[in-house]
């Protein structure tokens, strides 16, 4: 073999591993998103009148409403209790289903004195249309990891 063919192949591997690199290389060294889990929200459950809960494998989240009169405007008290998941935060994202509503995200604060409890106050935007549905969507997150769960409900 002569020697310009063997500096060929030398160029090709070069070329060819500098490319796989450039390739693979970014998205080794990408932060690591957090793995998401989306907890099973419970059969029948309203806001409006109880606790509602969420689980998956011996994880829950459970999330009260006080007022459970749930109204455009006024205050609302959202505790959440989590179960199996030591969190570090807490989000609440309150959204239109059928409906953009703007962004309306609440951190929860820890409830002192009782762990695993955690509390925020927020509320629904006013709808033109009159009655509507709403998701309120907890996030809870410890390191790389977040528990997800949706619960939803109307209100006017």
């Amino acid at each position: 073999m002569s020697n310009r063919l063997i500096q060929y192949a030398l160029v090709c591997l070069l070329a060819l591993g500098l490319g796989i690199a450039v390739v693979w290389l970014p998205e080794q060294l990408k932060p690591q998103a957090p793995e998401n889990q989306r907890l099973l929200t419970e059969d029948g459950c309203s806001l409006k009148e109880s606790t509602c809960h969420a689980t998956l494998d011996g994880q829950s989240i459970a999330v009260e409403v006080n007022p459970q009169a749930i109204r455009s405007a006024i205050p609302l008290i959202f505790t959440v209790e989590l179960d199996g998941f030591d969190a570090d935060a807490v989000n609440l994202s309150l959204e239109g289903v059928d409906m953009f509503m703007g962004l309306n995200q609440t951190q929860l604060s820890p409830v002192q004195d009782k762990p695993g409890f955690w509390r925020g106050v927020t509320e629904i935007a006013i709808c033109t249309t009159g009655e509507m549905m709403w998701r309120a969507r907890i996030i809870a997150q410890q390191d790389q990891q977040q528990l997800e769960a949706h619960f939803d409900f109307s209100a006017k």
